[in-house]
């Protein structure tokens, strides 16, 4: 399969990491432009410090907010993070994921930062586009239930509206976000934040990742999705950035898919026959 050499003539590139030993072959990779930090899977401090070695190699330092906000949580919230990067320019980007997200967007009337909408907030027409652009939106993320003759359409009307878009090339797909965790259902409440196994009726373990830090999971799809080998299909998106999500991953296997070697079994997710 075509490595980053080979894709980073469409777009720039930006990876999202979950686990700390992700972090270092992505800095070691000069076509990788930005590097957004999960904030639900590391502490305020580590967050922090990750995004400080992100901007001492050169490379755009990302925050990605929770997919699940609850007035109870504890830490710190997606404004707090906003209105600290005032001050410390920290982050060059950050990836908004929820309602409650972008409404703290709004306070911010001088933007030192990127808004990049992920592709949880709706976006399947051009009038949805048209809030998110209200709503402050640089750029639009490609909803991953889209086959790709409507992800066409998706951009023509993003380009109507003079937004940019980024579509995910790599990642595992999430089959459910919830916040009954399984580990506390089927165990006791470890606090591990560890990705745990369920087994589907095909006998396929599906990764559970628990995000301890806000209480919630996420179920991904068993095999990882990706568009490597679709390039010219990916050319005719004019996507401004094309992004990969690491979760499971070991740092050797982000070495390895970076260098286009992709696991055995994987899916082109709705890509190709869309959702029926």
């Amino acid at each position: 399969m075509p490595g980053l050499e080979e894709i980073k003539e469409i777009g720039t590139i930006a990876v999202s990491i979950e686990k700390e030993e992700q972090l270092f072959p992505c800095l070691k990779r000069r076509e990788i432009s930005r590097v957004y930090i999960d904030e639900a899977a590391f502490s305020e401090e580590e967050i922090r410090t990750m995004a400080r070695e992100i901007k001492k190699s050169g490379k755009e330092a990302g925050l990605r907010f929770r997919r699940i906000v609850r007035s109870e949580d504890r830490g710190i919230r997606a404004s707090q993070w906003l209105q600290e990067n005032r001050n410390s320019s920290l982050f060059a980007a950050f990836l908004f994921r929820t309602l409650d997200q972008v409404f703290a967007l709004q306070e911010e009337k001088e933007r030192n930062f990127f808004a990049q909408f992920d592709y949880p907030l709706y976006s399947y027409n051009s009038k949805a586009m048209e809030v998110w652009k209200a709503f402050q939106g640089d750029s639009l993320t490609f909803p991953i239930e889209f086959n790709y003759r409507e992800d066409c359409a998706f951009s023509e009307w993003a380009e109507k509206n003079a937004l940019s878009t980024e579509l995910l090339i790599y990642g595992r797909l999430p089959m459910m976000v919830t916040a009954n965790c399984i580990e506390k259902t089927r165990n006791r409440c470890t606090k591990s934040n560890e990705t745990i196994e369920l087994k589907d009726r095909q006998n396929k373990t599906m990764p559970v990742r628990l995000y301890c830090k806000f209480c919630y999971n996420q179920i991904f799809n068993a095999d990882v999705f990706s568009l490597f080998g679709l390039e010219k299909e990916i050319a005719n998106l004019r996507p401004k950035s094309l992004r990969l999500d690491f979760t499971t991953e070991s740092r050797k296997e982000v070495e390895e898919i970076l260098r286009g070697k992709l696991p055995r079994n994987f899916t082109r997710g709705h890509f190709h026959k869309g959702i029926e």
